[in-house]
This record gives C-alpha cells, sequence and structure tokens, in this order.
C-alpha cells in the first residue's frame, strides 16, 4: 500500500479511511456471477469521476472492505 502525501497550493495531507460496510440483511450477494466485478468497475469508476484513490477493495462473500485516500477537503458523508 503507498502512503503518498497529498499536495495542494496549501496543503499537505494524508488522509485514509477504511470503510467496511455490507449488503441489507448481509446477504451473499458476491456469490452470484459477475456481482463482485461489476460492482468494482462501478465503484472505480466512481471514485475516478469524484477524486478518491482507492488503496484496497475487496469484495468478500458478505460485505466489502474499502481503502481509501482523500483530500481534506472531503468529509464522510461525501465519500460514501
Amino acid at each position: 500500500m503507498k502512503n503518498e502525501y497529498k499536495h495542494t497550493k496549501t496543503t499537505v495531507s494524508l488522509i485514509n479511511y477504511h470503510f467496511v460496510f455490507c449488503p441489507r440483511y448481509r446477504r451473499k450477494i458476491f456469490n452470484i456471477q459477475g456481482v463482485e466485478e461489476r460492482f468494482k468497475e462501478l465503484t472505480t469508476a466512481e471514485c475516478e469521476k469524484q477524486g478518491i484513490e482507492i488503496l484496497a477493495l475487496e469484495c468478500h462473500v458478505d460485505h466489502v472492505h474499502i481503502f481509501v485516500s482523500v483530500l481534506p477537503t472531503m468529509s464522510i458523508p461525501n465519500i460514501m
């Protein structure tokens, strides 16, 4: 995992968040063929659009771990 500082005109920061979330009722949706790949595609595309760097993204049977690096101007609700 890379820990690179993010630079703007006035700040230098290194903010990493680890999120764990699960589907409703912890359904085992990632056992369905193609769901995990499509989820990763959509998540990656949305993070690129928002300027969020994904450091790690792991899908388990009934939950997801995502480790991201962001600028200090982004709040947690905006990231999610």
